[in-house]
């Protein structure tokens, strides 16, 4: 009898030690590193006023946004030759869901209508935490967004009732670029680079910018709350 007790006691011990042990998950951070300015689109004030803006959103094994988070930066006023490095941008974070993916999102954004962009960027900013997707949103990940869709996504998400592309409408888009990053790939790869080349022109202007983002993932234990 006593060694049954002590057997069940054994067991209720060691139920209590794993439910106790910390929990992994897998997050995943979008950092912007760079920014360089190599040809202005203002040929006049020979600076441009900049606004960024980008987006982490998840989405799980059955193909439904799960979480969403967004960072933005600016507006700022850059001139020919400047450079911003990776302290200058915000970092932002999520947990990629096992089986699933993330979809990282970024805009850039040469602003002509200050007014109006500096009351969408502060609105932008009242939500940098991150939040759930509700089940009506949820279902438009399976369709092939734009970028500034997904942070239109976002956005709604959060409770913003608005669509970001409208709040751009008079600014001039200097480049928008999505990359999917799945769980097996943020596992197997931690560090995945992305560089990029916002260059165009119209009316005699033309701009070049150059810009870089690193998506980085850690996997991390999480106690369980008491």
């Amino acid at each position: 009898m006593n060694r049954i007790k002590q057997a069940a006691l054994a067991v209720m011990a060691l139920a209590y030690m794993a439910s106790c042990q910390a929990s992994r998950q897998t997050l995943t951070s979008l950092q912007v590193t760079s920014l360089k300015a190599l040809d202005l689109e203002e040929t006049v004030s020979r600076s441009d006023e900049l606004l960024m803006a980008y987006a982490l959103t998840t989405i799980d094994a059955g193909g439904k946004a799960v979480e969403t988070v967004n960072g933005s930066w600016g507006i700022q006023d850059t001139r020919q030759g400047q450079t911003f490095d990776e302290k200058t941008f915000q970092l932002i974070q999520i947990r990629i869901p096992k089986g699933g993916k993330l979809i990282a999102s970024l805009v850039l954004v040469e602003v002509d209508d200050y007014d109006r962009a500096r009351r969408t960027l502060t609105e932008i900013r009242k939500y940098h935490d991150i939040v759930k997707v509700p089940a009506g949103l949820a279902e438009l990940a399976d369709i092939a967004l734009t970028p500034i869709k997904y942070l239109s996504l976002g956005l709604s998400a959060a409770g913003v009732a608005f669509q970001l592309a409208d709040r751009l409408d008079n600014d001039d888009m200097l480049g928008q670029h999505s990359t999917e990053l799945t769980y097996q790939k943020a596992t197997a790869t931690p560090l995945v680079q992305v560089p990029l080349q916002f260059r165009g022109g119209s009316l005699g202007t033309t701009f070049h910018y150059e810009l870089a983002y690193d998506l980085r993932t850690s996997t991390v234990r999480v106690k369980p709350k008491r």
